[in-house]
């Protein structure tokens, strides 16, 4: 979400196994609409970006797998699958192991560049913790993590809703569902 500077996301679906709000389902698949925005300072593209879909997966739910893998098989452990114009990138969970797709355009391509500082030991708890003692900045920023965290929890809304709902994000409002602003 950060790289692609998607901000909020328009309306939001999510399908689950049987919900009989109890409990959650044991899993789900939530299907967020973001739309066309500016590129911003961070991203190097010119004018505007186009509108994405980011479909989560849950429960052990799984994306199609893409066909160029051949007989591999995706990771059940957790991860993305990023699909382009020109390409794929599939990485592991935080960002592990991320090869282009079809393997000719990460031989193409080779090792990105590496822009951001890196957790050492990949500990982002303990990142977290020497950020709060003033120690070292967060990965994850407040800024970035609460409209994150926002996006995510409107995946939960949907599934409340029973339907798709429309969001005004500038707003934090639910446009076409009253009930769910309130369940």
């Amino acid at each position: 979400m950060w790289a692609l500077n998607l901000g909020y996301p328009s309306s939001i679906e999510t399908i689950s196994t049987p919900f009989h709000r109890a409990s959650y389902p044991s899993a789900t698949i939530t299907v967020y609409e973001f739309p066309a925005r500016p590129a911003g300072e961070k991203n190097m593209a010119r004018g505007n970006l186009p509108a994405v879909t980011l479909t989560w997966y849950d429960g052990g739910l799984m994306p199609p797998k893409p066909e160029e893998l051949g007989e591999e098989e995706l990771n059940k452990g957790g991860g993305a699958l990023l699909i382009g114009s020109k390409g794929k990138l599939l990485h592991e969970t935080y960002g592990m192991n991320p090869p282009l797709l079809p393997k000719s355009l990460h031989d193409w391509f080779g090792e990105p560049a590496k822009k951001l500082p890196r957790i050492p030991n990949q500990q982002h708890e303990l990142n977290w913790v020497a950020a709060a003692q003033g120690k070292a900045e967060a990965s994850g920023p407040f800024e970035y993590a609460a409209r994150l965290t926002e996006t995510m929890l409107l995946g939960v809304v949907a599934l409340h809703a029973g339907k798709k709902i429309d969001y005004d994000g500038a707003n934090m409002r639910v446009t076409n569902v009253v009930a769910a602003m309130i369940f």
